[in-house]
């Protein structure tokens, strides 16, 4: 009598590689970087001073937005990111260039909450596809969150200390500048790690 082997009945799914992780995983950490590097650590902000900004307009347009922005994003990167993480997270980080620039070349204040709106979006949609992917690994997951969860909290603690240094050494801007160098690479390797994903020999069905 013929006995399937297991392997013909493998109902469990394949999941997804943890290095896919990576991409998304990097651009959400800058993106819970930019979030909190329009303040300094005392609790000051040089852009609020050299775009001649109120602290409650700074609030609106620099803070209010980012969050509401990434809010609206997140779902569609959390629904979608598993199934389609390089297709979400590369236009997520195209906007999230978009918005870094225009906040390091804006000429005054009117312009900010585009450009703040802009990096909400794109952090939003990138966190949500690190949230997906990770909750798709079959193993390491505990792991994973864990570490993402740190590092998450690190960035968030971390930008008001680095960028207020480095504003005060060379200006707010200079700090977006150098953000957008790392969006760019993340962009690099999220799209590279795309590929790769595209490439790898796809597993036979089962009989």
């Amino acid at each position: 009598m013929y006995v399937p082997t297991p392997t013909q009945h493998d109902p469990r799914p394949t999941g997804q590689p943890w290095w896919l992780v990576i991409g998304p995983g990097f651009a959400a950490l800058i993106g819970l970087f930019l979030l909190t590097v329009i303040y300094r650590f005392d609790g000051e902000s040089p852009l609020r001073i050299d775009l001649g900004m109120s602290g409650q307009a700074l609030l609106l347009n620099g803070l209010v937005s980012y969050l509401v922005a990434a809010a609206i994003a997140f779902p569609a990167g959390l629904l979608l990111g598993a199934r389609f993480p390089t297709s979400v997270t590369v236009p997520a980080l195209v906007l999230m260039l978009m918005g870094v620039l225009l906040v390091a070349f804006v000429p005054g204040s009117g312009l900010l909450l585009v450009g703040r709106v802009l990096n909400g979006l794109g952090a939003g949609a990138v966190l949500g596809v690190t949230v997906a992917l990770i909750r798709r690994l079959q193993t390491g997951r505990g792991v994973a969150a864990g570490v993402a969860a740190g590092l998450g909290v690190l960035a968030l603690a971390i930008a008001p200390v680095l960028g207020g240094l480095l504003s005060d050494a060379t200006g707010f801007r200079v700090v977006y500048v150098v953000a957008a160098l790392f969006v760019l690479l993340a962009l690099v390797v999220a799209g590279v790690l795309g590929i790769v994903t595209l490439a790898k020999p796809k597993p036979l069905p089962h009989a």
